[in-house]
């Protein structure tokens, strides 16, 4: 199995890459190797390296600094996953897309579940959630998983 890693530096991304090491067909990549908001650079790699899977793990995570920087943070969490599940979809490739629990307002005192209506609060949760839903749209075998406080 081919396997491509993106955010390959960040917490999630780190932790997949020793995890994966072992496998002989690991792409993983970090940001000074593959922008994800580049859809011509991502086509690129995709198509050449030729992936079973995606895992995307980047993101633009700095939740409060998201709301002064909106267009990066959309750049980064709703165009990137686009372009990556695209190409995913062009190779019949799967594509595992890492979201977050901030889609939700907060406000549900048991724990959510997949079915839960989200109502993000801000904009790094915006975007996020935009994320997911370019990745449903643009992917026919795709996986979201929402997490909260990720540690390493």
């Amino acid at each position: 199995m081919r396997i491509l890693v993106t955010g390959a530096n960040g917490q999630i991304g780190f932790a997949l890459k020793q995890k994966l090491s072992g496998e002989k067909r690991l792409l993983a990549l970090t940001r000074d190797t593959l922008d994800i908001t580049d859809e011509t650079a991502v086509n690129k790699v995709v198509g050449s390296f030729n992936p079973d899977i995606i895992i995307n793990a980047a993101a633009y995570t700095a939740v409060d600094k998201a709301e002064s920087e909106e267009q990066l943070a959309y750049q980064i969490n709703c165009d990137g996953p686009k372009f990556l599940a695209k190409a995913a979809n062009a190779i019949d490739a799967a594509i595992i897309h890492i979201s977050t629990d901030y889609v939700y307002d907060g406000n549900k005192i048991e724990a959510y579940v997949e079915t839960d209506t989200v109502n993000p609060q801000g904009i790094y949760g915006k975007s996020k959630l935009a994320g997911e839903v370019e990745v449903v749209k643009y992917c026919n075998k795709h996986i979201v998983l929402r997490t909260a406080w990720v540690f390493g």
